[in-house]
């Protein structure tokens, strides 16, 4: 791993104070008494620069939060869709995927964007941190972190719903330093957060924290980078499929960055964002307007999650209201939300495959139908510059072609073990 001089510094989104990184784990909130804000990376450098030696990703290390560079990152891939866009009578279409399809240059493992996450988090950890990272999932983002911390011998404790399990693999047997452990029962991602956090405040633990890690935002903002990078300018459209809405957040931070630098345009870049219907708490917030989610009772979130495609797209409790969270990357980018059935996300999976010839995660299959709904609307012109961004894909053929070990957990909790006074017991050290 090469080491990097610290080059950056973290702001806060509301009240603008600036704070060094912390000194052990990372620092997630501002010092300051005030109501919930993000921060944000703000870096030594403020123009857009590649490094071409550098390993994937970490191309753009001059603008990732990392105290190190890991040397086999993968990057995103950028395409331009001609035969996808020709059905939709789109001329400049573009796709970034992150995923599997070795001929095209996109070599994830893990099938998925959090293959962007979990690097620059790992990156981010300061020398001689003892404690072991607590990371919380519903599925996709474990299988990032099981590969990276594997890998990297990178000590933690990874926590998904027993229903994430299915979702999990790794190309070589898990080592000792990564404890997965399974939630049992009527459990989701909301409840692998909670518990995450309780083992991450027991002695010896420290949390990754989610959305609030400038590292992970950061990360998934590399797409934006990537394209910037080939068409030298911003696009004009952003489509992507949101849990929590983090990824957006990410690509809008970025796109403020390279607007500063002035060198890639200064225009607009509209954000688009769906969900998978029938849960839909994001959109049905925004059409009214809201800052606020409206409130739902717990029963009715778990059956609408439950009839979902798209798992990974069910966070109860996203980044949405919080100063410099989703709602306000969407106000000031005057975005649009969709609502996408199981039967249409399929559907525009299915074209896809025909059309550029690879399998669609489901939360990818919910990002081109919203471009499908969006042409209908006549919300984009055929000649506008699009990024559809892709999350994730080639599975079907990650399985043909490589040995995918199915993961089976440490430790498994059922509904009576959920205590925070037992959660402490079982995982003291």
């Amino acid at each position: 791993m090469k080491s990097l001089i610290p080059h950056y510094s973290l702001v806060c989104s509301l009240c603008g104070k600036r704070h060094a990184d912390a000194p052990t784990g990372f620092r997630l909130t501002c010092a300051e008494n005030h109501a919930p804000a993000l921060l944000r990376a703000q870096y030594v450098d403020p123009r857009f620069e590649i490094q071409p030696d550098a390993p994937g990703m970490f191309r753009f290390a001059n603008w990732l939060p990392v105290r190190r560079i890991l040397p086999d990152a993968p990057a995103p891939v950028v395409m331009h869709s001609e035969k996808l866009g020709q059905r939709l009578g789109l001329n400049r279409l573009y796709f970034v995927f992150s995923g599997y399809w070795p001929e095209r240059g996109a070599l994830m493992t893990t099938g998925s964007f959090k293959e962007l996450e979990a690097p620059p988090v790992c990156a981010r950890i300061p020398d001689g941190e003892r404690r072991r990272l607590v990371v919380s999932s519903a599925g996709n983002t474990a299988r990032a972190f099981l590969h990276v911390c594997a890998t990297h011998e990178i000590p933690a404790v990874i926590v998904v719903p027993e229903v994430g399990l299915p979702f999990l693999w790794m190309l070589r047997p898990k080592p000792e330093c990564v404890t997965l452990v399974a939630l049992k029962g009527d459990v989701d991602y909301f409840d692998a957060i909670r518990i995450g956090n309780l083992i991450a405040a027991t002695d010896g633990y420290f949390p990754e924290g989610g959305a609030a890690n400038v590292a992970r935002r950061d990360g998934m903002g590399t797409v934006l980078l990537s394209f910037v990078e080939q068409l030298g300018t911003l696009p004009v459209h952003y489509f992507q499929a949101v849990g929590s809405g983090t990824g957006a957040i990410a690509v809008w931070d970025m796109r403020r960055r390279l607007l500063e630098d002035g060198r890639f345009g200064a225009g607009n870049m509209r954000l688009h964002l769906a969900q998978n219907a029938p849960f839909t708490p994001m959109v049905d917030a925004w059409r009214q307007h809201s800052r606020d989610l409206f409130p739902e009772n717990d029963t009715e979130q778990r059956r609408n999650i439950a009839a979902t495609r798209a798992h990974v797209l069910s966070n109860r409790r996203p980044p949405y209201a919080i100063v410099g969270g989703l709602y306000d990357a969407l106000n000031e980018s005057n975005g649009e939300m969709y609502a996408v059935a199981n039967d249409d996300a399929q559907r525009a999976g299915a074209l896809f495959m025909q059309d550029e010839g690879s399998d669609l995660d489901p939360a990818a299959e919910v990002a081109v139908a919203s471009l499908f709904q969006a042409v209908e609307r006549k919300t984009v012109a055929p000649n506008d510059l699009i990024l559809l961004n892709l999350t994730g894909g080639g599975y079907e053929r990650l399985k043909r072609e490589q040995s995918c070990i199915p993961v089976q957990p440490d430790i498994v909790l059922t509904p009576v073990d959920l205590a925070p006074e037992i959660i402490a017991e079982k995982f003291i050290l």
